[in-house]
């Protein structure tokens, strides 16, 4: 059945990555806070619509733009609209690098691959040294010009999704060859991970990565959703009590101890923690449980418009109704939010602060987020701009040079969500961008029941 081959299989992970330094030591100096901007999110259609200007780049140690592609070979801009600073195009590369000119001690990211991007076209490039050789060099020079001070590799995944057995040794491979080229000029090599056993076992030659890589993000998140037919957190940081077989290893908890157990360096693992939220259709609105079955994901919200997931700047305002009924399981350590047959596990500031306390206390150098423009960056639900994001800073008691921004005037009153069986009018205030736009690259996969099959096997 679908939850036998569920309990089997991994946890789908997502498309990430961060920053720290040539490989260095990283303990005793200050945690990193690594935070992910989807660039897509500049076409989201009103309150939803998020952009460079909107960065705070005293929040964050690293910023990471998302996505690059690979393209014959090469490292290549995803959108030459938006990233280029070319007459008529809008230059985001530039505009979000130059947030260094604010804030001298930020270093930015820039992400290649992504969930989208697949795994075949990597697993060709790291095929032989010729194919690697004209990749690292297409970064170096891409990086150079465009004045990022480092990269995320977020090939997803190595071995997987129509990959070959010779991918876990050719990433090694590609990394080391990639670090060699860096360390002259000290840009930084990242990359995020599954914390799901099959699928890290599979792709990753874990001592061999410690060694390579600046930062190790373990993705903290999509643990459950809608591709499961029952319901479950986005991100839990324990296993309940009497949870299923799948719920003991599908936490926080279980995965940081597994990449610890495979000799991962503490130095260079980052938490990753989401600032969106998975939701369900309830088949009982009496039976709203753990566990508890499903007939398919949650509304979509307005502005990310994807069945199934909302950010937290929708959830939030969706919650001040006061129609929601909100419970906090203890070793779950995060809320469920339900309405009639809604059923959301989201995260707050106060769940955030423990998974932060629970990372501090294995000692990992720093928490990851994806993704910036899903926090409330407009201060709509409490007044407070980024409250997601300034709970977090505050828990890593990083240094934060607060500008007291002017929260963004919002462009609507009201917040409409959209059914499933509804398309939002064209000057609707959700986002109607297309899917190609919406969804490249994003952190959260959609799993689907032959990555299941695939994944049980591993």
């Amino acid at each position: 059945t679908m939850r036998v081959l569920q309990t089997a299989v991994v946890i789908l992970f997502s498309a990430a990555t961060f920053s720290a330094a040539a490989p260095q030591d990283t303990g005793g100096k200050d945690k990193v806070f690594l935070c992910y901007w989807g660039s897509w999110s500049h076409y989201r259609h009103g309150d939803g619509a998020f952009s460079v200007n909107q960065i705070d780049p005293t929040l964050c140690t690293h910023l990471v733009y998302t996505f690059a592609k690979l393209e014959n070979g090469v490292i290549k801009e995803f959108d030459p609209y938006l990233d280029l600073a070319k007459p008529w195009h809008l230059g985001m590369y530039k505009k979000f690098n130059n947030l260094k000119l604010e804030n001298p001690q930020l270093k930015t990211i820039l992400a290649v691959g992504g969930w989208n991007e697949g795994s075949i076209k990597y697993s060709k490039m790291a095929s032989t040294s010729k194919r690697r050789a004209k990749f690292v060099k297409s970064v170096v020079d891409f990086l150079e010009l465009h004045g990022f001070d480092g990269l995320d590799m977020d090939w997803e995944y190595p071995t997987q999704r129509g990959g070959n057995p010779e991918d876990r040794d050719n990433f090694i491979k590609l990394l080391s060859e990639l670090r060699a080229a860096f360390v002259e000029r000290n840009y930084l090599l990242t990359a995020a991970v599954s914390p799901g056993i099959p699928t890290a076992n599979a792709s990753y030659d874990i001592p061999q990565m410690s060694q390579l890589l600046d930062l190790i993000s373990v993705m903290g998140y999509d643990f459950f959703g809608a591709w499961q037919q029952y319901t479950g957190h986005n991100s839990p940081l324990r296993a309940r009590k009497g949870a299923s077989e799948l719920e003991k290893i599908f936490n926080i908890e279980a995965a940081i101890e597994f990449w610890m157990s495979q000799g991962a360096d503490t130095n260079k693992l980052v938490l990753g923690l989401p600032l969106y939220d998975r939701t369900f259709t309830l088949a009982n609105p009496r039976d709203s449980g753990f566990g508890a079955l499903t007939m398919g994901p949650g509304r979509p919200g307005p502005f990310t418009n994807e069945p199934g997931f909302v950010g937290y700047n929708e959830i939030c305002t969706q919650l001040k109704s006061g129609d929601w009924k909100v419970t906090r399981d203890p070793d779950v350590n995060a809320p469920v939010a339900t309405k009639d047959r809604e059923w959301i596990g989201f995260d707050d500031a106060e769940s955030l602060t423990k998974k932060v306390e629970f990372a501090m206390s294995k000692n990992l150098t720093g928490i990851m987020v994806w993704s910036i423009e899903t926090d409330d960056f407009r201060g709509t639900c409490t007044g407070t701009v980024n409250p997601l994001l300034s709970a977090i800073n505050k828990a890593l008691q990083l240094p934060h040079n607060d500008r007291l921004r002017t929260p963004p005037t919002p462009t609507s009153t009201s917040t409409v969500w959209w059914t499933p069986e509804q398309k939002p009018p064209e000057n609707a205030q959700g986002n109607v961008s297309t899917p190609e736009a919406e969804n490249t690259g994003t952190t959260q996969p959609q799993t689907t029941q032959e990555d299941i099959e695939q994944s049980s096997t591993t």
